[in-house]
């Protein structure tokens, strides 16, 4: 049994509700509802009574938390000592980077990190909720992710440590040989768009910054459906499409001509990119990679009071 579901189990012990617990778990609702779906499909045991409202974990499960916690605390200690001695024999870095900036700003970090300590560097690609779950279970040494400008993040708080990468603009990109039939589409007030999952990162971003703006205007049509980013430029250069992607990602495209930029026309959101890791001891190959990542961008004042997830 994984170590993250033992954990959402007492995330919902805690918490008392699945919705405060999706909120300590840092992931949206329906998303934590799929967990739990996933660790009773897995058991073959139902843990929640989904007879009462809210829905409450069964007695059975209850009876068991003192055994949780203790096989929470064995394996997150377990398998921090077991990661911290293979890192330093392979002398290695592993950071969790949001598939957006895994596809566009994370190569040159990971190359000048690279390039100047000589240190092997694990990049894993996730959601943004993934990225903070392994960060907090120490499978990761530090995340990027990218974070709306003006979001108050519940991500912050005196066990991390932030750093401020800049800011990216999320922008609405489609082939410039199909733009003709684009506008024929938006003249009659309809503009074809691909769209990302709601319980992802992105698609949140388009949920509340962007699809209130652009419903004034158009009736959307969505088109395809993908949580990639990569995916959704490919078919926005096919001309399936009106996608939103970072500019750095869709950089190339535009600069050949084979996109044309209609943040002009569209909405568009800019992107705080942040990299963050949890405060306390560090190696020193941990402290070196902090200092290259304090010098592309500017640390985040830390705010006190929080502490860390049990």
């Amino acid at each position: 049994m994984r170590l993250e579901w033992i954990e959402d189990i007492l995330a919902v012990l805690e918490a008392g509700s699945l919705n405060r617990a999706a909120e300590q778990r840092y992931l949206t609702q329906s998303a934590f509802s799929r967990r739990i779906k996933s660790i009773e499909d897995y058991v073959g045991v139902e843990l929640l009574d989904r007879s009462r409202k809210p829905a409450q974990l069964r007695q059975a499960v209850i009876e068991q938390r003192h055994r949780l916690e203790d096989l929470s605390a064995g394996l997150r200690e377990l398998l921090y000592d077991l990661r911290q001695k293979d890192r330093k024999i392979d002398n290695r870095i592993t950071i969790a980077s949001q598939h957006a900036i895994t596809t566009s700003i994370a190569p040159s970090i990971v190359k000048q990190m690279s390039q100047e300590l000589g240190i092997n560097i694990c990049l894993q690609s996730a959601n943004r909720d993934e990225c903070f779950t392994l960060l907090v279970t120490r499978q990761v040494d530090l995340m990027l992710t990218y974070r709306l400008v003006d979001e108050h993040s519940s991500l912050q708080g005196s066990f991390l440590e932030e750093c401020d990468l800049g800011e990216e603009l999320f922008i609405p990109v489609f082939a410039t040989n199909a733009l003709a039939g684009l506008n024929e589409d938006y003249r009659r007030g309809e503009l074809p768009m691909i769209a990302y999952p709601t319980d992802v990162f992105l698609g949140e971003v388009m949920s509340r910054e962007l699809y209130p703006k652009l419903r004034k205007h158009v009736f959307i049509r969505v088109k395809a459906e993908t949580a990639l980013t990569l995916a959704a430029l490919q078919l926005a250069m096919t001309g399936v499409g009106v996608a939103w992607v970072p500019r750095s990602l869709a950089a190339t495209a535009l600069d050949n001509g084979d996109l044309t930029e209609l943040g002009h026309i569209f909405a568009k959101a800019p992107l705080s990119i942040r990299a963050i890791r949890l405060a306390g001891p560090k190696t020193l190959n941990e402290q070196d990679v902090w200092k290259i990542v304090s010098r592309i961008g500017k640390p985040v004042k830390r705010r006190g009071g929080d502490r860390m997830p049990e």
